[in-house]
């Protein structure tokens, strides 16, 4: 008689995702779904949970009741996470356990730790008020909304940019760089980012400015490429509460009174917070939400709803594919090849620089040593300028650099220009479009966040059987 039971499939090749789904923080069941409707050919292989408990044992991932924390195995780790983490509560040190020190650890041993160790911290947290927002959007890639945040622009040159899908609250990117005002570099974020997926949403949306123009001009113009019936339109949404930003003095200053000083922050620091960012990024998108009555939309993991929506009832995908043509032609009208807003650092100083931190023995860089590291690589270029085996001319070309980028970035902060009204899409008269839906106050449609997270108590949201 013939074996009617297929064979499990090769470790080998689905080793990697197993291990990305232990590290996202799935449990067993969620892991084994995924890696049957995903990743093996049902046809010729199977496996079961019993056999799919076995490899993940024999790769080392153990369950939290098998790695069996207590609040004092993980007090360490704690006392580490803090500095970078100090106000992070339950959920939230869960995940960073995981990801950051691959220990799974249950809520009640966290609870435990608190109230043991962090009393205090713990009533703070208690005490913390938030202030709800809605988002209002019908499915999956109705929206992408993109913001800059320049609390750290003026006071250390460091300027942070985002793309979130609105309903799934999956972030798109997260970059850090020494400017986020310049039209191209936005584009840039965009459209690398409808690259790699291989679509773009209905809609854009952000705030008024001339940073954001050359993405409305792209969306609309992939949108067009797609469905010629919205030539003419514009499929970008322009939030209509737009506040100025003054340019604060400090940094300007900084600029042109050292620019040494800038261009090694820039070297060492902002390679460096990337990554952080993108720790950051990818935690957020694999961290689960809990179910909100003041929410409409999915409770679950970001990058689970983004990318399946229907495992979640009946969520829907808006999105729409693009042609590799259609990208190509774009960046070649809105990215100009090797425009400097891209370089981080002049070449001749990048080499230099690179040279003194290897003579350093090109130490590893965490928040414990950066400044050190900084501090070290700064005294021994004051010393080489001074003696001249850096030569002034390319002192000087570095300062002139400096001082052109900080001229270029200010005139566009300050720059006026006149946003075009929405197309009729946005006709507050007119019909709701498809994936909106409108509020009962009326007004245009906008989309707003909210700041929960969801940390308090809740039933998780139960994805809906998918159909295989």
């Amino acid at each position: 008689m013939p074996n009617q039971h297929l064979p499990n499939s090769p470790l080998s090749d689905i080793e990697d995702d197993i291990r990305y789904y232990f590290y996202q923080g799935k449990n067993d069941l969620e892991i084994l779904r995924l890696i049957k409707t995903f990743h093996i050919d049902t046809n010729r292989f199977g496996l079961g949970a019993t056999n799919f408990k076995k490899m993940r044992a024999a790769l080392g991932l153990l369950s939290t009741r098998q790695q069996a924390h207590t609040p004092e195995t993980i007090r360490e780790d704690m006392i580490d996470l803090r500095k970078l983490y100090p106000n992070a509560g339950i959920r939230e040190m869960i995940s960073l356990l995981l990801k950051k020190k691959q220990k799974k650890v249950t809520r009640s041993t966290l609870e435990h730790y608190f109230a043991i160790f962090e009393p205090e911290l713990k009533q703070v947290r208690m005490g913390r008020k938030l202030k709800r927002r809605q988002f209002w959007a019908a499915g999956v890639n109705v929206l992408w909304c993109i913001d800059q945040h320049d609390k750290w622009k003026y006071k250390f040159g460091l300027c942070l940019h985002v793309g979130v899908d609105a309903f799934s609250g999956y972030i798109l990117w997260l970059r850090i760089w020494w400017n986020n005002s310049n039209p191209v570099l936005i584009c840039n974020y965009y459209l690398e980012t409808v690259q790699s997926l291989g679509y773009v949403p209905l809609l854009t949306q952000s705030d008024p400015g001339t940073e954001n123009v050359c993405v409305s001009d792209a969306q609309s113009f992939l949108r067009q490429w797609e469905d010629p019936s919205l030539h003419g339109s514009i499929q970008h949404n322009w939030k209509r509460n737009k506040s100025n930003i003054k340019a604060e003095i400090e940094w300007s200053s900084l600029r042109r009174r050292n620019p040494i000083e800038v261009l090694l922050f820039r070297w060492l620091f902002i390679p460096y917070l990337q990554s952080e960012l993108d720790f950051h990024q990818e935690r957020v998108n694999s961290f689960r939400k809990q179910k909100n009555k003041h929410k409409l939309t999915p409770a679950g993991r970001p990058e689970d709803i983004h990318f399946r929506p229907r495992f979640y009832g009946d969520c829907r995908d808006f999105k729409v594919t693009v042609h590799p043509e259609a990208i190509n032609e774009v960046k070649q009208t809105f990215i100009p090849p090797n425009h400097p807003v891209f370089t981080l650092v002049p070449l001749s100083f990048e080499r230099e620089v690179t040279r003194i931190y290897d003579d350093l023995g090109h130490p590893a860089l965490n928040s414990d040593v950066i400044w050190g590291v900084y501090l070290e690589i700064y005294e021994q270029l004051q010393v080489e300028i001074t003696t001249e085996i850096i030569p002034f001319a390319t002192v000087k070309s570095w300062s002139d650099g400096v001082v052109r980028d900080a001229t270029d970035d200010d005139k566009l902060i300050v720059e006026a220009q006149d946003i075009q009204p929405a197309a009729e899409v946005y006709d507050i008269d007119g019909p709701v479009p498809e994936g909106f839906t409108m509020a009962e106050e009326g007004g245009p449609m906008q989309a707003e966040w909210t700041d929960d997270e969801g940390e308090g108590d809740g039933d998780e949201w139960v994805p809906a059987e998918d159909s295989e």
